[in-house]
């Protein structure tokens, strides 16, 4: 199992966590946080379903540069578009290992960021009430 399907799975549990304790939640500020978590769970799972399923699309296509089956290209079946697609392959395999921890960054930065603004609102929001 990968890190991105660990992540996968990660992502899908806390979504599942967090809709199931939705109704218990009554404090706004909770609900607020409980937004932002939602966010950002379901963001960084969506993110690395995108990524695993573009793994597969070019691991399919340079497979087929592939003639005699024996796992990879040789020398005899080698050609621009073979070389173009194992280099791609090469490139996405790296993206594909740095993303657990890059789309959880980026994930985490715009849930931090929706759930201060949340809170800002909720706060003006009280000001106003309160006058």
């Amino acid at each position: 199992m990968s890190y991105n399907q660990i992540g996968i799975l990660l992502g899908i549990c806390a979504v599942l966590i967090i809709l199931l304790t939705w109704k218990k939640i009554h404090n706004p500020y909770l609900k607020s946080l409980w937004k932002s978590g939602l966010l950002l769970f379901s963001l960084y799972a969506t993110l690395l379903v995108l990524i695993e399923i573009r793994w597969h699309f070019i691991s399919e296509f340079t497979s087929k540069f592939d003639t005699n089956g024996n796992g990879f290209v040789d020398l005899s079946e080698y050609s621009e578009e073979a070389i173009e697609a194992m280099n791609r392959r090469a490139y996405v395999a790296n993206v594909r290992n740095y993303a657990p921890l890059t789309l959880a960054a980026l994930s985490s930065i715009i849930g931090f960021s929706y759930l201060v603004s949340d809170v800002m609102v909720l706060r003006l929001q009280n000001k106003e009430f309160t006058k």
